[in-house]
């Protein structure tokens, strides 16, 4: 199997998955289950009890020790099984499975071996360590493909370790377990003067041995050993069966922590891959926390970033971007409006079907989605008109109007309100279609651009593979609706979506104790700390985030206000996996000491602007006080940004100020009463409206 698919800055999605309407994301996926590797005599009834009560759910165990590099039994039979024992004793009192076992490997210890010999010695070698591993009962055996090659003998050692699978794989099959086999690392071939780099080394090679290989032998991937392992997960699909988590540059073997802020991997990519493969083994560390308890949040985190704890994300990016539109794809309409719709309808279809058959490039599949002026223009005469004859048109617009969606149009009357909320959120619709089809830049193009270079090939064919599933059964607004939600979805663009609803997940503690809260006692409503986004992609809490949050912290400790909010997206550097309100909030209650229930997040914000922004619509939303003031903050530089020249970037931007009676506190810190006008639905961002 070749693969041809192109990737910028590490991108992560088969886009071919996205056009099958089967893997259409209906919900979040069910979180992994925990483990980590650990040695054989390391396995101990109290250490079992405390990965337990941390979290853990199982183990892999390494069995490691018990022969050298020359294949030299360490121990006596005996003495191993009685190690074993001990280990599965203590995991079973715990109630921790022992979910896979690493087999030894080194030099010498090499499946492939290209003298007959020498591989046969290998595999008995691994017989009889498969005796000791029949005691722990586990459910994986994992074992690595190669040790380093000679130049020019990769053929011979594909066949040899084709041969020493075969001789295995029944015995362990016998012991009720499963047989898989693990990519190793190679960033290029050669490995100094005379070596290679071990089998498996590359998502093609992986393919291929695997292909060679007996189909009930599985693949085990290693994050750490490749550059991008989403590609390879996809790549392994259903044959996948377990993971050692680590994170790395794919270039050595870095095996760190994951949350650590050293590694390459795009945890969310990584996470995402693994759900459209419908994995469902572990999440298997091979890299250390300090501290037991860390596993668990740090996948916690990286959940969060990939997928938040909300309702389906398609749902939520329609109630959110195009809150009318999206109630009008659905409206049950009149006869003499399907009339006067018709030959728009008629219209458009035919220009997805002239672009499906005839379109090159993404400009032009990017036209042929978007709407004309004259037919959102014709389309809104026919939706007023609409109005007066329907119930539940009517029942839509006053329902926007009663959560005040869109705020600031209040005063125009219930036809020119859903004339315009229609002619803002079609011309917003064809905004996506410039941004992330054509890759027209978008207001701040380091982080909002499109996703795909302007020479993946694989892009615009699931756009004119999509354009050929709809443009039969076209419908006006519900095809180019859908269609802008499809390019989002496509270009993983999730962001408005995640977190939501935003009083649950993280700011379920904070939100019930609203109700306990005392105002009177607090001079301010809230502590607002704006994100930091660090450029280093490695790197989870910009230090300068960090300080925010520190000085954040003393202040709420003084009893200025009973939360702090922190705000901040998923934001720099481009597509990172990292949320800086998730990030700032763990180093509040994780450093600082400020409890969960003190600590809101804000996870959408982009800007400083839309910091602000957003952290009043929470007020509003959550029934905040609005007659206190909010106290921002932060570092000094951004100080004088808000004081300065914010206000003309939020005209350019919102076409409002977000906020009322600016007032300088302190060197870093300035006050502010929230307003309405913030409540607006704002989709020409759609990454946050």
């Amino acid at each position: 199997m070749k693969l041809t698919i192109t990737f910028q800055k590490g991108i992560v999605i088969l886009l071919v998955f996205f056009c099958q309407a089967a893997l259409a994301q209906t919900g979040f996926p069910k979180p992994l289950r925990l483990g980590f590797n650990i040695g054989m005599d390391k396995v101990t009834v109290e250490g079992m009890k405390a990965a337990k009560a941390a979290g853990i759910d199982c183990i892999e165990i390494g069995m490691g020790g018990i022969v050298d590099t020359a294949r030299n039994f360490l121990k006596p039979d005996a003495a191993v099984f009685e190690i074993a024992q001990r280990a599965r004793k203590a995991a079973n009192e715990a109630g921790i499975q022992i979910w896979s076992v690493h087999m030894p490997y080194g030099k010498n210890i090499d499946l492939s071996l290209g003298d007959e010999a020498e591989r046969k010695a290998v595999v008995e070698m691994h017989t009889r360590v498969l005796r000791y591993v029949a005691v722990l009962k586990p459910h994986i055996i994992l074992f690595h493909p190669s040790w380093y090659l000679n130049r020019g003998e990769r053929p011979l050692r594909k066949k040899q370790l084709v041969q020493s699978v075969k001789a295995l794989n029944p015995l362990v099959k016998q012991q009720g377990s499963i047989m898989v086999i693990e990519n190793m690392l190679g960033p290029e071939l050669q490995h100094g003067p005379v070596r290679e780099r071990p089998l498996l080394r590359t998502v093609e090679e992986a393919v291929e041995v695997m292909n060679l290989l007996p189909r009930d032998v599985y693949s085990a991937i290693d994050l750490n050993h490749i550059k991008y392992p989403e590609k390879l997960i996809l790549a392994m699909g259903s044959r996948l069966k377990t993971l050692h988590v680590a994170d790395g540059t794919g270039r050595e073997e870095n095996h760190y922590f994951p949350c650590n802020g050293k590694g390459e991997n795009n945890w969310v990519a990584i996470l995402q891959a693994l759900d459209r493969v419908h994995y469902d083994g572990p999440f298997l560390y091979e890299s250390h926390a300090s501290n037991v308890a860390d596993y668990k949040s740090c996948y916690q985190s990286l959940y969060a970033a990939a997928f938040s704890t909300g309702p389906a994300l398609s749902t939520m990016l329609a109630q959110k971007i195009f809150p009318l539109t999206g109630q009008l794809g659905t409206l049950q309409t009149t006869r003499a409006f399907q009339t006067s719709i018709q030959p728009l309808t008629q219209g458009y279809a035919a220009q997805l079907q002239q672009a499906a058959r005839n379109c090159t490039d993404r400009a032009c599949l990017a036209a042929a989605c978007s709407l004309s002026p004259e037919l959102i223009r014709q389309a809104g005469d026919a939706w007023v008109k609409e109005y007066a004859r329907n119930a539940r048109l009517k029942a839509i617009v006053a329902g926007l109007r009663k959560n005040e969606t869109y705020y600031r149009l209040h005063a125009l009357k219930d036809t020119a309100y859903l004339r315009q909320v229609w002619e803002n959120e079609a011309g917003n619709i064809n905004r996506i279609f410039n941004i992330y089809i054509k890759g027209d830049a978008p207001r701040y193009p380091k982080i909002d651009s499109i996703r795909f270079g302007i020479k993946d090939k694989v892009y615009p064919k699931t756009l004119k593979d999509y354009l050929v599933q709809v443009a039969g059964n076209a419908a006006l607004p519900a095809t180019p609706f859908h269609a802008a939600l499809r390019v989002l979805e496509l270009n993983g663009r999730y962001e408005a979506a995640r977190f939501e609803p935003l009083q649950e997940g993280l700011n379920q503690a904070p939100f019930r104790q609203l109700k306990k809260t005392n105002w009177s006692r607090y001079a301010y409503s809230l502590i607002l700390v704006p994100g930091l986004g660090p450029e280093d992609p490695a790197v989870t809490l910009d230090s300068g985030g960090a300080r925010r949050c520190h000085d954040a912290a003393e202040l709420y400790k003084k009893g200025l206000a009973p939360f702090i909010v922190v705000s901040g997206g998923n934001v720099h550097p481009f597509l990172t996996p990292y949320n800086e309100a998730v990030e700032m909030k763990r180093y509040l209650t994780q450093v600082m000491g400020i409890p969960e229930m003190a600590v809101f997040i804000e996870p959408h914000a982009r800007h400083t602007t839309t910091n602000i922004r957003n952290t009043n619509r929470m007020i509003y939303r959550f029934k905040i006080p609005v007659n206190k003031p909010v106290l921002i903050a932060t570092d000094a530089n951004q100080t004088r940004y808000i004081r300065s020249n914010m206000s003309k970037t939020a005209l350019r931007d919102l076409g409002y100020l977000p906020y009322d009676n600016m007032q300088p506190i302190a060197a870093e810190q300035t006050s502010y009463y929230p307003n309405k006008d913030c409540l607006q639905t704002d989709a020409s961002d759609p990454l946050d409206p």
